[in-house]
């Protein structure tokens, strides 16, 4: 399958229309239902959790949004925002493949869209094919079109590339997930406030932090506690938490800030989450238990090479979500992750593997004039010693480069 190279078009509309029919419209409406019928925590908390279940689906807000303007009778053209642009994008390749692929087609679209495990995947997937249908190559999906177990075949005409696509969540590896933090956040803003001094607390969790509202409303309880018995120490269960006074009336309200804020407490193995309003609050959480990210990112892409056919040069390409991109310089040089590769593409039995390629989600779109571009700034590892029938493959043929992935 060949598409042409300009992805967004006049007709985003009609592509959302597309995409709708083909998915079930019901289906979408049902999601964004559930969604909407989450219980609030009370103001002031800022319902963080509710916010990290909606961007579990990138397609779902896209979604909301172009059905609130169709229901309006407004135009998506005119009221186009970044994201909505780049879901556009999105569903002009996925419109093709329906159309191309048939019934089995919308059946697997259809399945891999409305799973919230499923869908970033999935759509990571195709950023890497806009890449290669952006440089004029021929693209096949062919795990989609069930033509082989890896992701991709991509050709300039005079080579053919196996591409596997991997994912990993921030959570992977981690004993601390994002949804549980994020949970406990909301509980402890809306437990504790209004807030009369700023302070951090800062956790320590035996193992796995559990998703226990009940729990988390008792840690509340406590830390009242404390601070009325002017104690900076407590534990309940397998939590155990630290209290620092901030200095008073301290005002957080850009990234900027947050780092200043957060500098004394971090650790690079916990999650932190800072709220401010007439004061702040800043919560921390780790494990006592080490975390295993790069162990999860390895046995991923060892599957990954599994998945290749060994017949053709080929390529692991891996999506770390959450990756800013002024850590992409720190990872460059003699970082765990490149030590990692190395291992990976040191094993003769994967040495039809010419390339592993890193990229992430946290690129922000840039606009010149009429036009926003949405790119992914990458990290690119070469085997050293490829299988000699693949040697003569060139670096240029296949970059994944993060200009060429704009939309």
């Amino acid at each position: 399958m060949k598409l042409i190279a300009e992805i967004v078009d006049k007709h985003a509309h009609r592509g959302f229309r597309r995409f709708l029919e083909a998915t079930g419209t019901e289906n979408w409406e049902r999601k964004i239902a559930k969604l909407n019928s989450l219980p609030k925590f009370r103001s002031p908390s800022p319902n963080v959790y509710s916010a990290y279940l909606a961007s579990r689906n990138p397609l779902l807000d896209a979604v909301a949004r172009y059905l609130s303007l169709e229901k309006e009778g407004k135009s998506l053209r005119k009221n186009a925002t970044p994201a909505l642009m780049k879901v556009s994008g999105y569903l002009k390749v996925i419109n093709a493949v329906v159309h191309q692929g048939g019934t089995a087609a919308v059946q697997k679209v259809r399945s891999l869209v409305l799973d919230d495990e499923t869908v970033r995947s999935f759509l990571f997937e195709l950023d890497i094919a806009i890449n290669f249908f952006h440089r004029g190559y021929d693209v096949q999906l062919v795990d989609l079109q069930d033509l082989g177990t890896y992701d991709l075949l991509v050709s300039d005409f005079q080579t053919e590339l196996e591409i596997e696509c991997k994912t990993k969540s921030a959570d992977a590896g981690r004993k601390i997930t994002r949804s549980n933090f994020y949970l406990l956040c909301d509980v402890l803003a809306a437990d504790l406030a209004p807030l009369t001094e700023s302070f951090a607390i800062l956790f320590k969790c035996d193992g796995r932090l559990s998703g226990s509202q009940k729990l988390f409303h008792v840690v509340a309880q406590e830390i009242r506690r404390c601070r009325n018995a002017v104690r900076d120490k407590g534990q309940v269960e397998d939590l155990r938490f630290e209290i620092t006074n901030l200095s008073p009336g301290l005002q957080v309200r850009t990234n900027e800030e947050a780092a200043i804020a957060l500098a004394p407490h971090w650790s690079p193995d916990a999650h932190y989450f800072v709220w401010s309003n007439v004061e702040t609050l800043i919560v921390g959480c780790e494990s006592t238990d080490k975390n295993r990210v790069l162990k999860a990112i390895y046995e991923d892409l060892k599957r990954g090479a599994g998945q290749l056919s060994k017949t053709r040069p080929s390529m692991l390409a891996c999506q770390l979500e959450e990756i800013d991109d002024e850590d992409w310089t720190k990872l460059r040089g003699e970082s765990g992750l490149a030590a990692m590769t190395a291992r990976l593409l040191g094993n003769p039995e994967r040495n039809h593997i010419n390339f592993v390629v890193y990229s992430s989600d946290q690129t922000a779109p840039r606009t010149e004039g009429a036009i926003t571009s949405f790119s992914a700034t990458n990290l690119r590892f070469g085997n050293k010693n490829p299988n000699t029938q693949f040697q003569n493959l060139s670096s240029a043929q296949f970059e994944v480069d993060p200009d060429v992935m704009s939309r």
